[in-house]
């Protein structure tokens, strides 16, 4: 929508490529937010489902206990159609034994104008304050939910949550990937490709500068990769204790406030600012036990729609309302989310993708 600034996330052309309307849906993998990144900052729905509830045989790991694949589309039944042929078993990633019993006859059914009437939804305040649009487009957005029927309560989670929350992405995801992008290398059967975490290492520092085939270096990457070989290893008490405590402390918190509030979900803005200059994307932000709001459904395993909820003003940038729920509450999820599309069409194609003679591109 707003050329310089960033698509986001590992899947930010999918994202581009579905906002300007050349497909009905595509994929991304996410890990930390390559599925909730770019819907959001492309105005686009998306979904980060349960994890187990769809295969990711062939994927590249980067972290098996958080990574996931999901649709992002132009509107709430194209995931839902997605995920119609998604889910289910795969023979590949064990994972996906857990969703036995689990799984929708058709996560079309329920797509009613009328589901918001009578849910109850949770508003994750904890994650707002960091952008006066954002803020005033989501105020917005439950303004809308509450005029369909729906009752939205503030949720306030306790500051230790949000520390775990924040602390836990890292300490599990940077084990898990030397590990087990390692044992992925071993299944390659070209002899001339890396194996090892090092061997990658090693040829990604070799580019200092562009390369005749365009790759370029990549800081970001390089410098996650000095910080993962320095963590602990999966077998030491760091990743452990993250891995057993930490994701149950934040998923058994969640899941109180569910019950306490007879909750359908949570709600809350997908990204607490808008989509970033591409100039400033190699910045890292300095840590903040306030902006992991796509953290929650990775360290919990939940699932998190994202539904465009409108634009922010000069410039207008999009701003995407996630709906996070249980493990495998999709289809309650997307019941929810296509409501509120329906109530409230902010999507939106871009200026910049006008259609060009002899075009004809769908709404």
């Amino acid at each position: 929508h707003v050329l310089e600034r960033s698509p986001s996330g590992s899947s930010g052309g999918t994202g581009a490529g579905i906002a300007a309307g050349f497909a009905v849906f595509g994929l991304g993998t996410d890990t930390g937010g390559s599925i909730r990144g770019p819907s959001s900052a492309n105005g686009i729905a998306g979904l980060k489902p349960t994890l187990g509830l769809n295969g990711r045989g062939g994927i590249i790991p980067l972290s098996l206990a958080l990574d996931t694949v999901g649709p992002m589309a132009r509107h709430v039944a194209d995931l839902a159609a997605a995920l119609n042929v998604m889910a289910g078993p795969d023979p590949r990633d064990p994972a996906t034994a857990a969703a036995a019993g689990h799984i929708a006859p058709d996560y079309t059914a329920g797509l009613r104008p009328d589901a918001l009437r009578g849910a109850r939804l949770g508003l994750l305040r904890d994650f707002m304050k960091h952008d006066a649009g954002v803020d005033a487009v989501v105020e917005s957005a439950v303004a809308i939910l509450r005029a369909k029927g729906a009752t939205v309560v503030d949720i306030k989670l306790p500051t230790f949550v949000l520390g775990v929350n924040s602390g836990l992405y890292l300490a599990i995801r940077d084990p898990e990937f030397k590990t087990q992008v390692e044992d992925y290398l071993a299944t390659l059967p070209r002899k001339d490709l890396p194996k090892t975490h090092a061997d990658i290492v090693a040829l990604s520092e070799k580019i200092t500068a562009p390369t005749k085939e365009g790759w370029v270096p990549n800081k970001n990457r390089l410098t996650a990769y000095e910080r993962e070989k320095k963590a602990s290893t999966i077998h030491d008490l760091p990743y452990r204790s993250a891995m057993e405590d930490g994701r149950k402390i934040v998923r058994e918190n969640l899941q109180w406030f569910l019950t306490k509030e007879k909750l359908d979900a949570f709600i809350v803005p997908t990204a607490s600012r808008p989509p970033r200059l591409i100039k400033d994307d190699g910045v890292t932000l300095p840590p903040n036990i306030y902006s992991g709001t796509a953290i929650l459904a990775n360290v919990t395993g939940w699932p998190d729609l994202i539904v465009p909820a409108g634009f922010t003003s000069d410039p207008a940038l999009p701003v995407g309302l996630s709906f996070i729920g249980p493990a495998f509450s999709e289809a309650r999820l997307l019941a929810l989310g296509y409501a509120f599309e329906q109530a409230h069409p902010a999507r939106t194609l871009p200026v910049t993708t006008p259609v060009l003679p002899g075009e004809l591109i769908e709404y």
